[in-house]
């Protein structure tokens, strides 16, 4: 695939969950039977200008949003369902309680299907956490410190996809046309992204998290000085949160100005955007073969106090 918007569409489609169904949860979306999208999508890498136009409608470019709106293509171009709904809000009288990401008609069964969506990048580490969602030895942090799998998690299935069951979201699938007192409604979650591992000390993640998720590491900026001091890859590519998606490639005769060759290069780069923005930012490590240079590695570069944003 040359496009970049069909490779992230691509990922998004099969790239394995990041945790796999457990008892009392919604159902974990698998999309490994859906046979029909290898040719759709060669397809579209030939033609991508319905992908392209579908993403221009979009106003927010938020990778979040930006995930939810490939998944939103996928849905409607599914032959098995009927994309009825997106973002249906949930409002009492005082607030919005919440919304719908994705209200489905299955078109084999005839039953609706509510789909909660969600792409994270997580990054792990040692620390007490008696959270419901967790092992009690490890806490799995947003990069910006903002954001955590475990309460993500009690969020996605406690009330989330609990939505249709409480009034006001009787009210909110009424409107259309919806009635889950007659109506078979399924939750089903989707939850895509990256685990991020610390590179100098083990930790290990839940047990209900996917053994064939996708990993990363992460390196303070103090150790990565003497990390890419020893690292053999061809080039590194610093990562703008578009290219977080799918794993990143560039033709050599591209000439991207993300892409270093030399150590000293990136090693400087990378120094100046973690200190000048303290913040961290992610590191593809890349390989060349056949005129390309490919991904084979991710890496978040973090202030040395990461994460210092962070109490708990």
């Amino acid at each position: 695939m040359q496009n970049k918007y069909i490779k992230d569409l691509a990922w998004a489609i099969s790239s394995p969950s990041l945790v796999n169904e457990q008892p009392g949860w919604p159902n974990i979306v698998d999309t490994s039977k859906d046979t029909w999208v290898t040719q759709w999508l060669s397809s579209l890498d030939a033609d991508p200008s319905p992908l392209q136009q579908h993403l221009a409608k979009e106003k927010s470019h938020f990778i979040g949003t930006y995930f939810e709106s490939l998944w939103a293509f996928y849905l409607a171009s599914n032959p098995q369902y009927e994309l009825i709904s997106r973002n249906l809000q949930v409002n009492s009288k005082a607030r919005t309680v919440g919304e719908f990401d994705f209200i489905l008609r299955d078109k084999v069964t005839g039953g609706f299907i509510h789909q909660e969506v969600a792409i994270k990048f997580y990054l792990g580490f040692n620390k007490q956490n008696i959270h419901e969602f967790s092992d009690g030895k490890h806490i799995w942090l947003g990069p910006q410190c903002r954001d955590r799998l475990d309460i993500k998690l009690a969020k996605m299935i406690n009330h989330q996809a609990k939505l249709s069951e409480t009034i006001q979201g009787k009210q909110a699938l009424e409107s259309i046309k919806i009635d889950v007192d007659t109506d078979k409604l399924t939750p089903q979650l989707v939850l895509k992204g990256y685990l991020f591992y610390p590179q100098t000390q083990p930790v290990t993640p839940p047990k209900f998290c996917n053994p064939n998720q996708l990993k990363g590491s992460w390196l303070t900026l103090n150790d990565f000085v003497e990390h890419i001091e020893k690292d053999s890859s061809d080039a590194w590519a610093l990562l703008t949160k578009p290219e977080w998606i799918s794993p990143f490639s560039s033709s050599i005769e591209h000439n991207q100005s993300n892409i270093f060759f030399k150590k000293p290069d990136i090693l400087r780069t990378a120094r100046e955007k973690v200190l000048n923005e303290q913040r961290p930012w992610m590191i593809a490590y890349l390989t060349e073969s056949k005129g390309y240079y490919t991904e084979i590695h991710r890496q978040f570069i973090v202030p040395d106090d990461w994460p210092h944003l962070y109490d708990e």
